[in-house]
C-alpha cells in the first residue's frame, strides 16, 4: 500500500529523549527524501516554543500536532491552525485534586510561555495544566484520581530527567487520535493511509488511529502489543528504517 502520510512522535522516536536532542544525519536524510513522496508530520507532547527548533531542524513543511495535541501547527507557513482549550470550570476541578498531591504545577497557556501556577484566575486561553518531574507511582495515582473528571484527557509522558514523568490535563479532544483525524481531514486523505510511529504511553491513541502502527524498539510494552511492526530503537535510527521500508521502497 502507498501511504500518503507518516506521523512521527519526537522524543524517544525521532530524536533521543532530551530537551537539547537532535536528529541523526540518517534520520534527517530519510525524512528529506520521504517529503518528496508523502506528508511527514509530527505529533508531540512538546509545546510549540520547545518543539519548533526540532521541527525546523527536520525541515518539515506539513502539519504538526504539538503541546499534547492541544494545538495544530502548520510548519509550511509558521501558523497555528487550531487550539483546543481547557474549560476553566474543569480546570478548577482538576486543580483541587492536583493540590492534594502538592506537585509543582506548570501552566502552559497559548504555547509561547511556561510559568508556575499557584492559584488565581486562569488565562483566557488555557490549553493544559502540567505537573513535571514526578515518580511514576505518583503520576499513576494522580491520573487515576483525575480520570474521574468528565471532559478531560490526562497524559503521561517521560520527563527529560531520567526515571521521572510528567502528567498533564487537557480537553478530552486533545489526544493524538484527534490529531490524526484532523490531519487526515485537512490533507484530504484517509486515516488508514497514514503511518503512526511512537514509543510512549501518549502514542497509544496515535497508533490506534493509523493504518500502519509502528512502535520503536525502545517503546513501552503497551505500545508494542498493538504494533504491526517493531522498528529499531531511537538510538539505532528506527525512524529512518521505517521510512526506508514503508515509504522509500
Amino acid at each position: 500500500m502507498k501511504y500518503k502520510a507518516i506521523i512521527l512522535d519526537l522524543d524517544g522516536t525521532t530524536i533521543p529523549l532530551g530537551i537539547d536532542s537532535h536528529p541523526s544525519v540518517r534520520v534527517l536524510e530519510t525524512i528529506g527524501l520521504a517529503q518528496k513522496q508523502t506528508h511527514v508530520c509530527v505529533a508531540t507532547g512538546r509545546p510549540l516554543f520547545i518543539a519548533k527548533r526540532v521541527i525546523k531542524e527536520l525541515g518539515l513543511n506539513s502539519l504538526c500536532s504539538v503541546h499534547d495535541s492541544t494545538q495544530l501547527y502548520n510548519a509550511a507557513d509558521d501558523t497555528i491552525i487550531d487550539t483546543i482549550s481547557l474549560d476553566h470550570g474543569i480546570a478548577d476541578q482538576a486543580y483541587r485534586i492536583i493540590k492534594q498531591y502538592k506537585p509543582e504545577v506548570v501552566l502552559i497557556g497559548e504555547g509561547e510561555k511556561e510559568y508556575e501556577y499557584t492559584g488565581g484566575p486562569w488565562p483566557d486561553t488555557l490549553t493544559d495544566i502540567a505537573m513535571p518531574d514526578l515518580s511514576e507511582s505518583t503520576v499513576d495515582k494522580l491520573i487515576e484520581h483525575l480520570t474521574k473528571i468528565q471532559g478531560i484527557a490526562v497524559h503521561k509522558n517521560p520527563s527529560f530527567k531520567k526515571g521521572l514523568f510528567w502528567a498533564s490535563v487537557s480537553n478530552a479532544l486533545a489526544t493524538k487520535l484527534h490529531a490524526v483525524v484532523r490531519i487526515a481531514e485537512l490533507l484530504k486523505i484517509r486515516t488508514d493511509e497514514i503511518i503512526g510511529v511512537g514509543d510512549s504511553y501518549n502514542d497509544y491513541p496515535l497508533l490506534s488511529a493509523c493504518g500502519l502502527k509502528i512502535a520503536m524498539g525502545n517503546a513501552v510494552p503497551q505500545l508494542k502489543a498493538i504494533a504491526d511492526f517493531i522498528a529499531p530503537s531511537v538510538d539505532e535510527d528506527g525512524v529512518a528504517t521505517v521510512i526506508e521500508k514503508f515509504i522509500l521502497s
